[in-house]
């Protein structure tokens, strides 16, 4: 076709390439940018396969999360208010990071910086029941019964 326009003068208009298949056994997750692409093709494949084989479709591939190793980390003093003995468990599995652990009050520690602004959004004033007389009769209510905050993940180090 090409042959043709060019002997006829004409501009031989090229075809546009076809995008590859992207190839999920040779791609290797180095970066977090890299697990954006994974993620962004694996939902594709996801959203196909529902389109293919109806709502139940399981996913063909699955989304990858990055662990910590991907992560800048800063060094915290963890410190709990409400219950200074006790031990924090910690779950944090969202887009950014997948990490567990437990948070010992009074310690330092070096942990990934998502991990640092899901602590810090959870430390919030203590609240409790109050009972509240209202015009005689007594009801019960949710209060912010203290100024402090449950914990404090103070940044120490970057």
């Amino acid at each position: 076709m090409k042959k043709k326009e060019e002997e006829e003068g004409g501009v031989a208009v090229a075809d546009a390439p076809k995008e590859k298949a992207f190839d999920f056994d040779t791609f290797e997750c180095k970066t977090l940018a890299d697990f954006d692409t994974w993620n962004l093709h694996a939902r594709q494949a996801f959203r196909a396969a529902k389109r293919e084989f109806g709502p139940r479709a399981n996913p063909p591939v699955p989304v990858k999360i990055p662990d910590e190793s991907f992560h800048k980390k800063a060094k915290v003093k963890f410190q709990r208010f409400d219950q200074p003995e006790n031990v924090l468990k910690v779950r944090v599995r969202n887009k950014e990071i997948d990490w567990t652990g437990q948070i010992k009050p009074g310690y330092t520690y070096e942990l990934p910086l998502p991990v640092i602004r899901f602590l810090n959004r959870l430390a919030v004033p203590i609240f409790a029941e109050v009972k509240v007389d209202d015009g005689g009769e007594v009801k019960t209510e949710t209060r912010q019964v203290s100024e402090r905050n449950r914990f404090s993940c103070q940044v120490l180090d970057f």
